[in-house]
């Protein structure tokens, strides 16, 4: 088994696994294209032919935090987060780490443990997400969605990170949901579920009145929860390290908004990749499911179909939950946005 400082010195050690119940790492010794192909880095991931070592946590505690701070993108799902970290990643310049399954298990830690048992463990992992392949490569993290609740943990602990909340409004969110039918009412109980974990005042409500509530309704919840974490975020960075982009229009003028990114970021990918990506085929896939075609277009015909089929209440279901979340942004009050409105 290698050794936690032969595994620290080499970044091809990837931190792909965290047992919170035994405060251990599993690591993969990972090449960076496969890295950066793999559409997420969880348990959808194949990574059972790679090299493995485990380690305790602790082993990497004495591992300084990369003198470059990695970016984040936080996001409130069904926003094409996906597909910006896969643009945003050129050999050389940026790799693009999307939904590390590490932050996941400390997220999850958190709720169940506690802030003092993540402070133990989220630098060294940071630290070891951080790693570049090259010398002056960034490193661009995007957690999944129920790890929003660790971005004022990051913020405080990685102080010249920068950090970029993409995000659907909730009227897109709410319609993404529906749009997936019983699947998508389904994840957003199960994320009401996770949640509820974080402190947030809605959790405290008696489990039969929660029961009387309709799927999208839940849904509604969720968005605010979600975005009151990263938010939280958000004031705890530093002042010019955090920005938000909405990720409709990310899709409908994607050149501009990945050279705000680029820029915000310091990432140096310059215009041409841009343009060239534009131009090329990503923006026709599914980022998720490349074999799948997809579009900007076919996105809003989707939604516009989703919000027929609802009617009149999804604009009630809207109202009715800032009134229970009123600090919430409205559409387009979003703080700090990347484009001007």
């Amino acid at each position: 088994m290698s050794k936690a400082p032969q595994i620290a010195a080499d970044p091809a050690w990837f931190p792909d696994a965290h047992d919170a119940g035994s405060h251990t790492l599993r690591l993969s010794r990972i090449s960076r294209k496969a890295l950066a192909e793999e559409a997420f880095l969880d348990d959808r991931w194949d990574r059972s032919a790679a090299e493995q070592a485990a380690h305790p946590v602790s082993d990497f505690a004495g591992l300084p935090l990369p003198r470059r701070a990695p970016c984040f993108i936080w996001h409130t799902a069904f926003c094409g987060s996906t597909l910006l970290a896969r643009c945003l990643d050129k050999p050389g310049s940026n790799l693009s780490l999307r939904e590390p399954a590490v932050l996941m298990s400390l997220a999850n830690m958190k709720r169940t443990q506690g802030a003092e048992a993540l402070n133990r463990e989220l630098g060294p992992v940071l630290a070891l997400l951080s790693r570049p392949f090259v010398r002056r490569e960034h490193v661009t993290i995007k957690p999944t969605n129920t790890v929003n609740n660790l971005a004022g943990d990051v913020a405080r602990l990685l102080p010249q990170a920068r950090h970029l909340l993409l995000y659907s409004d909730i009227r897109a969110f709410l319609l993404s949901i529906a749009k997936k039918g019983e699947p998508g009412r389904a994840f957003a109980r199960q994320l009401f579920t996770i949640f509820a974990m974080d402190g947030h005042a809605i959790a405290g409500t008696a489990p039969r009145e929660l029961l009387k509530l309709t799927d999208l309704q839940i849904a509604a919840l969720v968005w605010h929860m979600q975005l009151a974490s990263v938010l939280e975020g958000a004031r705890a960075a530093g002042a010019g390290h955090f920005a938000s982009l909405d990720g409709d229009r990310f899709l409908q003028e994607p050149e501009p908004a990945l050279n705000a990114v680029d820029a915000f970021f310091g990432l140096g990918l310059g215009a041409g990749h841009a343009r060239e990506l534009v131009a090329g085929p990503i923006f026709a896939r599914d980022s998720k499911d490349p074999a799948q075609a997809y579009s900007a277009a076919r996105r809003t015909e989707e939604a516009e179909q989703a919000a027929r089929a609802i009617g009149p209440s999804l604009d009630a279901i809207i109202e009715w939950s800032y009134g229970l979340f009123p600090a919430s942004p409205r559409a387009g009050a979003m703080p700090h946005p990347l484009l001007a409105n």
